[in-house]
């Protein structure tokens, strides 16, 4: 079964405060009980996370899925800590 939105897809959602916003999905979660769930980028840098069935779908990726875009950072990938001797 073919999902409906791919990486790369620019989608229009809602968010928490009801404003209308856009963005890029950038990750997508398959989980067996509920629907996926899928991460969006927005122009600002913000990250969203969206059921499929709060989505819509406003212009579908241009290029290959594997390829189209860097993965999200891990939490491991960004440095969270200050190097040893800096100072607080």
């Amino acid at each position: 079964m073919k999902r409906p939105f791919a990486l790369g897809d620019l989608v229009a959602f809602q968010t928490t405060t009801g404003r209308a916003s856009q963005g890029i999905v950038i990750h997508r979660i398959v989980e067996k009980r509920q629907p996926t769930i899928f991460l969006i980028e927005c122009d600002d840098h913000r990250r969203a996370f969206r059921f499929e069935t709060e989505l819509s779908l406003l212009a579908a990726a241009e290029t290959d899925e594997a390829a189209a875009l860097p993965r999200f950072e891990s939490a491991a990938a960004v440095h969270a800590f200050a190097s040893v001797g800096a100072d607080d």
